[in-house]
Order: C-alpha cells, then sequence, then structure tokens
C-alpha cells in the first residue's frame, strides 16, 4: 500500500493531447537568460520541469523585452514567463504561479553622500538610469519621475552610475543586480541598493486568454508539484533563492 501511495505521488501528470504552444521568454537574467547560446535561469529551468511533468515537448524561444511583450499581445496560445501581475496586466492574461519573489530598488555608488529614503529623495536627485520601457519605467512615470535617463540593456544602466553619469541606477532585483556585475567584473559593492524600492511582487507564467482553462490549471497542478520537488529545490539553491 505504501508502494502503491509513493508511485502515485512521485509520478508525472498524465499526458494529455495538447495544440502546440509558444513558449516565450525575455533576457532577464537571472530569472531567463542566454549563456553560450543555451536559454538558462531559474524560471527557465522552473519551466522545463513543468514541461517534463506535463510529459510534453515544448521549444522555449528568447526575446528582448518589449519584443517578447508584443509577442504575447498579438499571438494565440502562447505563454510568457517571468511576468509581474499588475491591475493592468491583471484581466488582459491567465496567470500561472506564483513562483519565487523579488523587488526592484533603486542603487546608488557606494561612496554617494545622496541620502535615499524615500520616492521623494529619488526624484531630486539629478539623474537615474533606467530601462526605455517595460514595467519599472511605466511605474517611474507613473510616479512623476522627470529625471530618467534611459536605455535599453541593464549593463548600460550600471555601468553608467559606476562611471558617475547618473545618481542612481534602477533595473534589475537584487539576484540580477549580481549577475550585471560579474558580467561587468566589477566588485559586488561597487553600488550600494537603496531602501527604496519600486516594486515588490511574485513571479508568474502568464498565458493568452484563448488557452483553455483546462489546461492552464494543468500548468498550475504541474506547478505545484514541482515546487514540492527535489530537483526544484536543487535549482533554487543554485540561485540563490
Amino acid at each position: 500500500m505504501l508502494l502503491a501511495l509513493t508511485l502515485l505521488v512521485s509520478s508525472p501528470l498524465p499526458s494529455v493531447a495538447m495544440e502546440p504552444i509558444s513558449l516565450i521568454t525575455e533576457e532577464w537574467p537571472p530569472y531567463n537568460y542566454t549563456e553560450n547560446n543555451v536559454i538558462t535561469g531559474y524560471s527557465t529551468e522552473l519551466v522545463q520541469l513543468i514541461i517534463k511533468e506535463l510529459g510534453i515537448k515544448e521549444d522555449i524561444k528568447i526575446y528582448p523585452s518589449m519584443r517578447a511583450t508584443q509577442t504575447l499581445e498579438t499571438s494565440k496560445r502562447t505563454m510568457l514567463f517571468s511576468f509581474i501581475k499588475t491591475k493592468e496586466r491583471e484581466k488582459r492574461y491567465k496567470w500561472i504561479g506564483p513562483f519565487g519573489s523579488q523587488s526592484i530598488h533603486f542603487y546608488k555608488r557606494k561612496n554617494s553622500s545622496l541620502v535615499i529614503q524615500s520616492i521623494a529623495d529619488a526624484k531630486k536627485v539629478n539623474s537615474i538610469c533606467s530601462r526605455s520601457g517595460g514595467l519599472i519605467f511605466n511605474k517611474l512615470n507613473e510616479l512623476g519621475f522627470k529625471n530618467l535617463d534611459t536605455s535599453t540593456r541593464a549593463k548600460s544602466i550600471y555601468l553608467k552610475t559606476i562611471i558617475g553619469r547618473c545618481d542612481l541606477a534602477i533595473s534589475e532585483t537584487a539576484l540580477g543586480y549580481i549577475h550585471w556585475m560579474k558580467e561587468l567584473n566589477q566588485p559586488l559593492d561597487v553600488l550600494k541598493e537603496t531602501p527604496v524600492k519600486v516594486t515588490e511582487a511574485p513571479l508568474y507564467i502568464v498565458a493568452t486568454k484563448d488557452i483553455p482553462d483546462s489546461e492552464i490549471e494543468m500548468w498550475q497542478k504541474a506547478l505545484k508539484k514541482v515546487i514540492n520537488s527535489k530537483e526544484y529545490i536543487k535549482i533554487a539553491n543554485k540561485y540563490g533563492l
């Protein structure tokens, strides 16, 4: 009886024939990114476990952030990860999750005398390096920021702040910041995280509304099972979550 129960719990979910899904992601390390021409990252490895659990085969394609969102908006039977839920986005898609969690803070140079304790403080500085589009850019505009120096790449955002062209930087989570400092061959303390954050939210896989609720439920059940697995614990530990 115990053996039968163990096999039931550990066995994959039954494979069900489904129409193909276009599974896409964006360059957002360390959650999803390309390394040596291979798509990897915390969320990518999690999604790969879900695909395995469902017994399906889906290739993942990766695009720049703006193109990924545009593809989601204009395509059918499409899923995108990793996505942050907002009131504006909530009714436009179907949601699978949550998993993980992230917060995005302002960073300043470690020797900077700036005191950044609030959004109001950040608005007073001469310039803030940020993305030129996407969730954080939109949020900063909603908050009334007029001092943004925008770039399409996180690497440029941090580099310009390190050399003093910007007073503050905002782009990535703490894990993302670590990734880019390694890419730039910079010490991790070259910039200092301030206590002021623009967003804090869990992550999701988001799906177009033409995908039936029954399939969304299957993905949700598979996610729940995967998160309780030893394989997931290894992934979480690997990425410092």
